[in-house]
């Protein structure tokens, strides 16, 4: 008797999720994951800056950043589980020893980054500035307190 194909998909994709939480990622490569989104989110807000500016012409792609600005503030948190604390990271001890105040700023930045988002997909462009500059004040917020300052 074969087994039906969507049987076999529903084994394979189970087998790939049981696969993946029998290997968790070590903490160098959650802190290079963390580095890189990090950078992502500074990427699409110079993106985001330069068209609402008016500095670019790619109003069209405008939406393009802000979604994945957004994506990618869903879990800040996320990224900075126990044990990725070490190493070569701008990460101050502080986002572990102050937790709380710390998910409360990453929230802060979801919340911006949605309230963008919204703003944007309303085509309210009299407030695209008002939104970048709450989700850019939200970021430097948390920088101050839990980032090493840069050179």
């Amino acid at each position: 008797m074969k087994t039906p194909r969507i049987a076999r998909c529903i084994l394979f994709v189970s087998a790939c999720l049981m696969a993946g939480t029998a290997f968790a990622a070590e903490p160098e490569d959650i802190i290079k994951y963390r580095q890189n989104v990090m950078k992502s989110q500074g990427a699409h807000l110079a993106a985001i800056a330069a068209i609402i500016q008016g500095k670019v012409d790619f109003k069209s792609q405008l939406g393009d950043h802000v979604k994945s600005l957004q994506a990618t503030t869903r879990d800040i948190s996320g990224l900075f589980p126990k044990g990725s604390d070490f190493g070569d990271t701008n990460a101050l001890d502080a986002v572990w020893s102050k937790n709380s105040e710390f998910q409360k700023l990453a929230k802060d930045a979801e919340q911006k980054s949605s309230a963008l988002a919204k703003t944007v997909a309303a085509g309210d462009s009299k407030n695209y500035g008002a939104r970048l500059k709450d989700v850019v004040e939200s970021c430097k917020t948390c920088h101050k307190e839990f980032r090493k300052e840069e050179n």
